[in-house]
């Protein structure tokens, strides 16, 4: 696996990629992960694969110094991808936030998407505690609010998780978001960026059908941030749309998953 920097602007996106093959997969990780997030499921995408990993404006190694990230330096950065690859189509895999750019970007290369990979996306039916631009205009003023006193913000945190208001993986996402001034400016500078990226699921639909493109939905059975719906709501009239089920949470990536995309990859229907 490669370890590197594309140039993009003023800035620099980190990559983890793997050998030259005949197909190319660009993944994208959900909020708070990297491009090495994905390598315990590396070793079986490379062997169908010529695998990019990226890692988000803000995430990771990546040093962005353009302010908000939107979907035209999404295409852009893809773009330089394809260049490099020498390739004209390629596939995308998605999880979590990763997979609502990944729906974006369906949109935006619908003549040149083979396959797509969703893994638990948000964008489709996500909790609403967990989607901060669901949330009343109020309650978000009084989150910025209390991000400018985190002392007080962990305090109530810690009151409502005892209270059994907040639940154990929310409580767990404060903390590991939110303790640093500098994860706390990541938050709100990718909530507010990926705020144009809700994508337009009727549109989506068409094109997966019109391009005959082979979708694989995977979801956690106990994922408490994509609800289960999401299964329905995205298959429904779709004919290339296989969804599976595993026994996770939100969290996914793991050798497990490896081992799943081995025998997917080796199931005569992937490749029919």
């Amino acid at each position: 696996m490669e370890k590197g920097f594309l140039s993009y602007k003023n800035s620099l996106i980190e990559y983890r990629k793997s050998a030259k093959k005949d197909k190319l997969l660009i993944l994208f990780h959900g909020f708070g992960d990297k491009a090495a997030l994905f390598e315990p499921i590396f070793p079986a995408l490379e062997k169908e694969f010529e695998v990019w990993a990226l890692s988000f404006p803000y995430h990771g190694e990546s040093q962005w110094n353009e302010g908000l990230f939107s979907k035209d330096d999404i295409v852009n950065i893809i773009q330089e991808i394809l260049s490099i690859s020498g390739k004209d189509k390629f596939s995308l895999l998605g999880y979590s936030m990763g997979g609502k750019v990944a729906l974006n970007m369906l949109v935006r290369f619908s003549q040149q998407i083979d396959q797509l990979f969703l893994l638990a996306p948000d964008g489709i039916k996500t909790h609403r505690l967990y989607d901060i631009h669901n949330l009343p205009e109020v309650f978000i003023r009084l989150f910025k609010s209390l991000m400018k006193r985190p002392k007080l913000f962990f305090k109530i945190a810690t009151m409502a998780y005892r209270s059994g208001l907040l639940t154990k993986f929310l409580f767990d996402f404060t903390k590991n978001h939110f303790s640093t001034a500098e994860q706390r400016t990541r938050f709100f500078m990718v909530a507010d960026s990926i705020r144009t990226f809700k994508p337009d699921l009727e549109k989506v639909k068409s094109i997966i059908n019109a391009e005959k493109i082979k979708v694989t939905l995977f979801l956690g059975k106990r994922d408490e941030v994509i609800l289960p719906e999401v299964a329905e709501v995205f298959s429904v009239g779709l004919s290339t749309c296989e969804v599976i089920w595993l026994n996770r949470g939100h969290l996914l990536i793991d050798v497990d998953l490896n081992n799943r995309f081995e025998d997917i990859f080796k199931s005569h229907s992937f490749h029919s």
